[in-house]
């Protein structure tokens, strides 16, 4: 006669435990993911995509916070909501710009055309800001990588 004994236990033990390591893996790699896509929107604020004023758009950029449930896993990159022009300079839009006149001067001098420029009043007139996609053009372009980083993570805990 031949006997065979078989301790599952073990094998029940690493199944169980699969969910909550997948879970974890998954985690790191959305954090890792999204460190790198706050990189690559900062570099697009630095000149890329727009030029460098004050700085403040770049600074208000940041990651919201890793939210990991039973089944989901997310994190995201924005805006603090500080830099009012944000969103027109990522989606593009009109701005109604209303009638100029001094108030403590006969004229206003700005520039214009790369020309100063004088004048008594501007009328009110309306200014196309063009699309400059700084936060889904990153996003697109890292989201390869985060696909891959998570089915390597994944596929090494399951394998």
């Amino acid at each position: 006669m031949i006997s065979l004994s078989v301790d599952t236990a073990s094998a029940i033990g690493k199944l169980k435990a699969i969910p909550s390591t997948v879970r974890t893996g998954a985690a790191q790699a959305v954090q890792e993911s999204t460190r790198r896509l706050l990189g690559a929107v900062q570099e697009k604020l630095s000149g890329d995509v727009l030029n460098v004023r004050s700085g403040a758009l770049r600074r208000s950029i940041m990651e919201t916070g890793l939210v990991v449930g039973d089944s989901t896993v997310t994190d995201s990159v924005a805006s603090d909501g500080t830099v009012a022009y944000a969103r027109i300079q990522e989606y593009g839009g009109r701005v109604n710009i209303p009638e100029i006149v001094p108030e403590s001067a006969k004229a206003l001098a700005f520039e214009y055309g790369g020309r100063l420029v004088f004048a008594r009043r501007v009328a009110a007139h309306v200014v196309e800001i063009p699309e400059r996609s700084y936060l889904r053009a990153s996003l697109a372009e890292q989201l390869d990588g985060l696909t891959d980083n998570i089915r390597k993570i994944v596929g090494e805990i399951l394998s």
